[in-house]
């Protein structure tokens, strides 16, 4: 996540500082924000504070809906087909914008053709967690507990290309480990076999994670980050433990039709930003264990394309591929 926040702060400064764009340029129509995720998940909720946040600055304000299925893909491309005209938005989050262009031979949409780049808005860290009675107490013992087991550790996900997933899949990757994909509907369910010792290892997001972590029935053995998490001070990251590329960010933002006007996308771009500048917005957010962000379109693409070309690369290599 520091990593997202050293790359965006200039972007930040310009956006949160920059004249207001005015509400005229968009419709006299609520902004729909079409969440491809089922409610009540992280993704949802950041969704929900945002655009009530934001209403205040759009003519007619902003809905939320959920479209899940398919990994995020059905609403992804029920978004994608919706009118042009800066009254719909796709939030965005790891997989519909970053690895399902290279998981699915068909998602049903082309990213970087059918949207365009409207603000990213939050990060989350995330964590490697393992069952409480591994007998590794860091990332090099882990790894060679790996190599020394027949079919390595197993892991577990809430589905194939979660972040949850390739996060486990890029360890693979740079460190040559076997482990066994055991993926669930949901982080839930794997969760709770982490608990009961029923697989050895669970990459997650903070929120999730941490009661766990802090009541002793899973242990985290490393940050997927770049620094330290403010929570956990006492974990060290992968790079301090000598593996390198392991930071993983899961994380938030708004992107809309292709062909939506430049005037809409900055009238849109300056709404979330003022409502991520609010101090009380930032404060819901920090309480998710969601770090706030915002920044230009031009941020947002950056991003975006870097995301699509890193797990391009590990889906790629370790031939993944969603059914």
């Amino acid at each position: 996540m520091h990593q997202i926040l050293r790359r965006l702060l200039p972007a930040i400064g310009l956006a949160l500082f920059a004249p207001v764009v005015l509400a005229a340029d968009l419709p006299d129509r609520p902004v729909r924000i079409i969440v491809p995720f089922a409610p009540g998940g992280t993704s949802d909720i950041v969704a929900r504070v945002l655009a009530e946040a934001a209403s205040a600055h759009l003519p007619r304000g902003a809905v939320v809906e959920n479209k899940a299925g398919g990994g995020g893909n059905i609403g992804a491309a029920e978004a994608a087909r919706g009118p042009a005209d800066g009254t719909t938005l796709l939030q965005c989050a790891f997989g519909p914008c970053g690895a399902n262009p290279a998981l699915y031979a068909n998602p049903g949409y082309d990213l970087l053709r059918d949207f365009a780049p409207v603000v990213l808005t939050g990060a989350v860290r995330n964590v490697m967690a393992v069952r409480r009675d591994l007998p590794a107490q860091n990332v090099a013992e882990f790894i060679a507990l790996a190599r020394s087991q027949a079919g390595g550790v197993s892991f577990g996900s809430s589905g194939v290309g979660a972040s949850n997933h390739l996060g486990p899949e890029l360890l693979r990757a740079v460190t040559g480990i076997e482990m066994v994909h055991v993926p669930y509907r949901g982080s839930g369910p794997a969760i709770t076999d982490l608990v009961a010792g029923r697989i050895d290892l669970f990459f997650d997001n903070l929120p999730s994670i941490l009661p766990h972590i802090r009541a002793g029935s899973v242990r985290a053995l490393a940050a997927v980050s770049d620094q330290r998490i403010g929570e956990l001070p006492d974990v060290p990251t992968f790079a301090e433990q000598g593996v390198q590329g392991m930071a993983i960010d899961s994380w938030f933002g708004f992107m809309a039709p292709a062909r939506t006007p430049a005037p809409a996308i900055a009238a849109l771009n300056a709404a979330f930003n003022q409502a991520l500048a609010d101090p009380r917005v930032r404060a819901r957010l920090t309480e998710l264990a969601v770090a706030p962000l915002g920044g230009t379109p031009e941020s947002m693409g950056t991003h975006v394309r870097g995301e699509v070309a890193r797990w391009a690369d590990v889906v790629r290599r370790q031939g993944i591929r969603a059914q």
